[in-house]
């Protein structure tokens, strides 16, 4: 997703127009209230019911299912394949101006560039290959967001399960979201995409400098009662990752609901 310099006004009315809910947010943080927010929600157990199994995307513009960058085009292909296994794959998309997939473009030898021409139908291919090689189907290629990235928040997500799909946010009263499937990662790999997500949420491609210590990128993580995946150690990590932004990033958390 890359943003057109002349479309500054269309950022600033949807980053205006998650307002009222982050105002919320920044308020419940600050009195240690967030985290039984989220658990009080009437619909919570909505959000931790997937549809499907497949892997996508971890931004906003590829929502449901299970999020791993690319999906995991970057990542050693052996450690992928068991990934998809142990996360019970059903699937995987590719999608549109991927940027995991750009940066493995890039860097494949010029006859491959000339063969596939862009990213996009490298990504595609990727998908397809690592998707016969884990015995599951490929499932199509998503569309993009046109210009730029409107999440406002992270869910750094322990059960594996949390759905984003606009209809259950929707239905739940919450914004859109990235979310990293920290269940299925190891700690270096989720705290790794959960950087990229600030990052693109505090660049070009997202609010840039309207993400600020006065209005940050929500860090959201669900914890398990699971010791691998307790509220504290994945709240720990994610703290980590926040640190490197300067105050532009918040991180809060709940347990998920089972």
């Amino acid at each position: 997703m890359f943003m057109d310099e002349h479309d500054s006004s269309a950022v600033l009315e949807q980053f205006r127009s998650q307002d009222r809910i982050f105002r919320n947010f920044y308020d419940l943080h600050a009195k240690g209230e967030l985290g039984g927010f989220f658990e009080s929600l009437p619909d919570i157990k909505l959000l931790f019911q997937l549809d499907d199994r497949h892997f996508r995307c971890i931004e906003e513009g590829t929502p449901g299912g299970i999020h791993a960058a690319g999906p995991l085009i970057l990542m050693d292909e052996a450690k992928a394949i068991r990934m998809l296994k142990t996360a019970r794959a059903e699937g995987i998309y590719s999608h549109d101006l991927c940027g995991a997939a750009g940066l493995a473009f890039a860097n494949v030898e010029d006859s491959k560039k000339t063969f596939f021409v862009n990213s996009d139908n490298y990504g595609m291919f990727y998908a397809k290959e690592l998707a016969k090689k884990a015995g599951i189907p490929y499932v199509g290629h998503l569309p993009a967001h046109p210009h730029f990235h409107v999440a406002r928040m992270a869910v750094y997500d322990g059960s594996g399960n949390f759905d984003n799909s606009e209809r259950k946010l929707k239905i739940a009263g919450l914004p859109p979201c990235f979310v990293i499937s920290r269940r299925w990662h190891d700690a270096a790999d989720a705290k790794n995409e959960l950087s990229i997500a600030a990052k693109i949420a505090t660049g070009d491609h997202g609010y840039g400098a309207l993400i600020r210590e006065k209005s940050p990128f929500l860090v959201l993580v669900v914890g398990m009662k699971n010791k691998d995946f307790s509220l504290h150690k994945l709240m720990d990590e994610a703290s980590s990752v926040a640190s490197e932004f300067g105050g532009k990033v918040i991180v809060d958390g709940f347990m998920a609901p089972f």
